[in-house]
């Protein structure tokens, strides 16, 4: 069985190595002909995710025809979430034969939707969503790490999570793509609010109410959307927030801490998912009525220039309520 993986970034290497330490045969799909010469000849990602060798059983591609024509019955999609319509898209009828994995996490901007929804417009096949607390380091190097595959049929998703758990990578079922996609998008938005407390040098104290009251937000969205409340206490909820609000391998919390070190300037070149996802959770939370102080002071810092100390004031000043 060949199994494909679309992408070359960390996450979507660590896939594949992981993939191909199980036995599988994997061809992965990388935009950039250098990044797959160096995965072919070097055995390693040295852009992305540099001193982890590959498998031999990996193989890797930058025409996305050849892709499709070694690619079997599963492939998974990790590309950046504000991309995925168009890439989605163009490969419509080569990906409504497969069954699709997708390991990005985001909101699409331009349409407020989760993959989940944006997939089921523009292809319409089978979709399955991976998520979890997991930092493609620790995955690729078969550190202990676990995650979540769900999908709408119980008796496919399940068959999936067998043939890809493995002992040092527990998976585990679930039904609720929309809760499991709404987690993983917005743990990014409260690990940048995170990292920005923590930048400040706010404290241990600060860093847990941030984490605890934006589980709250986190929840709060995806119930609107109609996802169930226990997904959020699980690993794609509160395991996953918690790994990327600590965690030092967390891009979104380095990229809060760089800012709150120097006082609320944004590096552009710094581009992470929760810059992205928080202009989209904005404006649906407006949508749908739902108050997520924690990401507005979050886009109001990153998107308006406003000053971390100034939003944190704001925040600690709101209205005292039964928790």
């Amino acid at each position: 069985m060949v199994v494909g993986v679309i992408g070359s970034g960390s996450w979507g290497s660590a896939i594949a190595i992981h993939l191909g330490k199980l036995g599988f045969r994997v061809v992965q799909w990388c935009r950039e002909k250098e990044v797959a010469d160096t995965i072919n000849e070097d055995r390693e990602n040295r852009k992305y995710l540099p001193e982890i060798s590959y498998p031999e059983t990996v193989e890797a591609v930058s025409d996305v025809s050849r892709f499709f024509q070694k690619a079997g019955e599963v492939v998974f999609s990790v590309i950046p979430a504000q991309f995925s319509r168009d890439f989605w898209s163009r490969f419509r009828n080569e990906l409504k034969k497969r069954k699709l994995i997708c390991a990005s996490k985001g909101i699409e901007i331009s349409s407020l939707s989760l993959l989940s929804q944006v997939y089921k417009e523009v292809v319409g096949g089978k979709y399955f969503v991976l998520s979890g607390p997991t930092f493609a380091r620790e995955v690729a190097k078969g550190l202990p790490s676990a995650a979540v595959i769900a999908g709408e049929n119980k008796e496919e998703t399940f068959a999936l999570v067998n043939m890809f758990n493995s002992k040092s990578f527990r998976l585990y079922s679930s039904s609720d793509v929309i809760g499991v996609e709404t987690g993983g998008a917005m743990k990014n938005v409260v690990a940048i609010a995170a990292g920005i407390s923590d930048g400040m040098g706010l404290g241990n104290n600060a860093r847990a109410a941030l984490i605890t009251r934006g589980l709250h937000e986190i929840k709060n969205l995806g119930l609107k959307l109609g996802a169930q409340e226990r997904t959020f206490y699980g690993l794609s909820g509160m395991g996953d927030l918690i790994l990327t609000c600590t965690g030092d391998l967390s891009r979104n919390r380095q990229f809060g801490i760089s800012i709150g070190k120097k006082s609320g300037k944004v590096d552009e070149k710094y581009v992470v998912e929760g810059v992205h996802t928080v202009k989209a959770a904005v404006e649906l939370s407006r949508k749908l009525n739902v108050e997520m102080p924690i990401a507005e002071a979050v886009y109001s810092v990153v998107h308006d220039g406003k000053d971390p100390e100034k939003v944190m004031v704001e925040l600690l000043s709101r209205p005292v309520k039964e928790e």
